[in-house]
């Protein structure tokens, strides 16, 4: 059976790890100094050797020859190692085995001595997807282990590790390799493998791994199956459903001149072609970010990995966008990558959150004024029907004792505030304005609260039939009480006019 290329250049010895100097080195000193921790955490993206660098820390560690630096390869543990069916190098996936009761399971069989090797080494990958009970089964044996164990934990996303755990592990963190380490291995493979494919084509395989060199392998076999013909970028993109470079730079170019008809069509021969969306979008991204870089310094160029032909395309096209525009372009870029990692509605999605970048400030300008002329247009009618009805100042005056008692019935404390008000006008705008004399500015406060505005507008409908709402000032001069009443006030309704707390209650 074939063996898928990625496993058969799978490393083998430590100095064949391509971009983690500084974890291969580190682990290679414990190695020669004996000081073996008894649990180390690899976190990192995919793709980026966690596995592989913990298969040849067992490998290391219970080679016949070891513990040593360079394992045989020979002897029987290396080889079980290598084909994963030692008996004491044992691998779990943690998001197939997450629950307590598998975890129990390891915590009993650490306990016993290794079938024949020095160690047992226990891998557990994607460990964050382990349950909160699993991983207090896990923290006892970490705080306790014994002697022979060593726990390899692999994640992607360390940050939902517990700290308890986290403290107890001896972390190292795989980064993602940059595109010319991937370039430079793919080279080796594609040589050695009889594969005749360009430069450039390794460059756009590199630039699609986004860092993972498993990524970058499983594409580079994708295309040395098709043909022993020379693959070049044109083919390569053809073959993996990527756009051109000239499809990305014609949808750019339309973003930048607003044609909306044009982008329409060119995001319908997105799946029209059998393009992959969420490659079309990172496609852009990486567009977009040339863009703003170049916009921002043109000499970071040499940073860009641009042909001097693509350099001078992009450096014309910059004079095209503002830095705020490409920000823009970029969230909504970011945000449509990560919602199309469910392809059920690429199709809406891309239509959706792109369509309305073709569309101009100006033009969005008109739509929000149309949007708010109906809102607009219905309070003016509002306000004629409100000014055209047989209500005037005097008659609010002579029956406001009645808008005071219906409130009261609601709300004591409210009425007391309103009492302090007085009826001034009806503005222009149909609104009922209370003055409040200056020295009584907290009280305006309250009452402009909304519960107690509504309360208010709601019982005035009651009495006089019509919508009028309110408006509240203060007014320079002390204004008399509308009515000159003694009220006896409840010490609790103080308490709520003044949003205060009673102390100490006097004798009655």
């Amino acid at each position: 059976m074939h063996l898928a290329l990625y496993r058969k250049w799978r490393p083998k010895i430590f100095e064949e790890i391509v971009g983690q100097e500084h974890i291969v080195r580190t682990l290679q000193n414990s190695i020669k100094l004996g000081r073996i921790t008894h649990a180390y955490l690899f976190a990192g993206p995919r793709g980026t050797g966690k596995t592989t660098v913990a298969r040849l820390l067992a490998k290391s560690l219970n080679c016949l020859e070891g513990p040593t630096i360079t394992p045989c390869l020979k002897c029987s543990s290396c080889i079980e190692v290598a084909e994963g069916n030692s008996l004491d190098v044992i691998e779990i996936d943690a998001a197939s085995n997450r629950g307590i009761d598998e975890i129990r399971d390891i915590r009993e069989k650490a306990r016993l001595l290794p079938v024949r090797d020095r160690y047992k080494v226990y891998i557990i990958d994607e460990v964050h997807m382990l349950t909160t009970e699993a991983f207090n089964a896990l923290l006892k044996i970490l705080e306790e282990p014994p002697e022979h164990v060593v726990f390899v934990l692999a994640t992607t996303e360390p940050q939902r590790i517990p700290l308890t755990i986290l403290s107890r592990c001896q972390r190292f963190d795989f980064r993602r390799l940059s595109r010319e380490e991937i370039i430079k291995q793919l080279e080796k493979i594609a040589r050695e493998e009889g594969g005749n494919i360009t430069g450039d084509a390794l460059k756009l395989i590199a630039i699609q791994s986004q860092g993972s060199m498993r990524d970058a392998i499983s594409l580079l076999e994708q295309l040395l199956v098709y043909s022993s013909q020379e693959i070049t970028e044109d083919l390569a993109r053809q073959l993996l459903g990527l756009p051109t470079y000239e499809f990305v730079y014609d949808f750019a170019k339309s973003l930048a001149n607003y044609n909306l008809d044009e982008g329409w069509r060119l995001i319908q021969q997105v799946f029209q072609l059998g393009k992959n969306p969420q490659q079309f979008v990172r496609e852009l991204l990486q567009h977009f970010r040339n863009l703003i870089l170049l916009k921002v310094e043109p000499r970071l160029s040499h940073f860009l990995s641009l042909t001097q032909e693509e350099y001078e395309e992009i450096l014309e096209e910059t004079k095209l966008f503002s830095v705020k525009r490409l920000q823009e372009v970029i969230n909504v870029l970011l945000d449509l990558e990560n919602r199309l990692r469910d392809l059920t509605n690429a199709p809406l999605l891309m239509e959706m959150s792109l369509l309305p970048l073709f569309i101009t400030p100006e033009e969005k300008k008109v739509q929000e004024i149309k949007v708010e002329e109906a809102p607009k247009e219905e309070e003016k009618v509002k306000s004629e029907a409100i000014s055209s009805m047989p209500i005037s100042l005097d008659n609010i005056k002579e029956r406001w004792s009645q808008v005071l008692e219906r409130v009261k019935k609601r709300k004591v404390s409210l009425e007391a505030i309103l009492r302090e008000a007085r009826v001034l006008e009806i503005s222009d705008d149909g609104r009922l304005v209370l003055g409040f004399p200056k020295n009584f500015t907290f009280l305006k406060e309250r009452v402009e609260e909304l519960p107690n505005r509504q309360l208010i507008e709601e019982e005035i409908k009651k009495i006089f039939n019509i919508s009028l709402p309110l408006r509240f000032i203060i007014i320079e001069e002390e204004i008399p009480l509308i009515e000159d009443e003694k009220v006896d006030i409840d010490p609790k309704d103080i308490e709520n006019i003044f949003n205060g707390k009673i102390i100490k209650e006097g004798e009655k």
